[in-house]
């Protein structure tokens, strides 16, 4: 079986999955290509869209970076836009 398109992020079962073998986790960074507008992130590859604070009204370069932290029962709701960039690369 062929999937189409990429399947969405899970925060909360990657977080989850980690605790649960005996992993300690501060959070996760995601480094996707997306755009932001008025408060949310719309990942290109799988049409994800997540909520987001912290971030620009809109975004101008087409790789975001966030980080997820509080993961388990009391997950926050929303992912800590970062920054963003024109590549993928660890430098800004």
């Amino acid at each position: 079986m062929r999937i189409e398109r990429p399947l969405p992020i899970d925060l909360r079962a990657i977080a989850d999955g980690v605790i649960k073998n005996n992993m300690g986790l501060g959070g996760l960074q995601l480094r996707v290509r997306g755009s932001i507008a008025d408060g949310k992130a719309t990942l290109i590859e799988t049409g994800q869209v997540l909520t987001v604070s912290g971030a620009p009204p809109r975004s101008t370069a087409p790789w975001q970076w966030f980080e997820a932290k509080e993961f388990g029962l009391g997950m926050a709701d929303a992912v800590q836009w970062l920054r963003e960039t024109t590549l993928p690369t660890i430098a800004p």
